[in-house]
């Protein structure tokens, strides 16, 4: 990888960083997307039975407040960003092989 590639790749992950920075005091407090569908079509919140409970409910860490937001986000930016890599990994390794 050249080193111009490293640096792009350095940049993209802070700016990741910096938006999960700010997403939660610039997000809205109105529920949308499928959230919103479901309180328009009046199903209740406890209708629906949870196969593997969310280890963190509607993006946050509940003892740290909005820290934890920031913190569950910026876990799951990295947790993503290494999925990516290792997928990249054996896709570039079967193709040399």
């Amino acid at each position: 990888m050249e080193k111009r590639d490293k640096t792009l790749i350095i940049i993209a992950i802070a700016i990741c960083v910096v938006i999960c920075c700010l997403s939660p005091f610039i997000a809205s407090g109105d529920p949308d997307g499928l959230e919103k569908s479901a309180e328009d079509a009046g199903v209740p919140e406890n209708a629906t039975k949870e196969v593997v409970a969310s280890p963190f409910p509607d993006y946050t860490y509940e003892p740290l407040e909005a820290i934890g937001e920031v913190g569950v986000l910026i876990l799951g930016v990295l947790l993503t960003l290494l999925c990516g890599l290792a997928i990249g990994k054996l896709v570039q390794k079967k193709k040399l092989s």
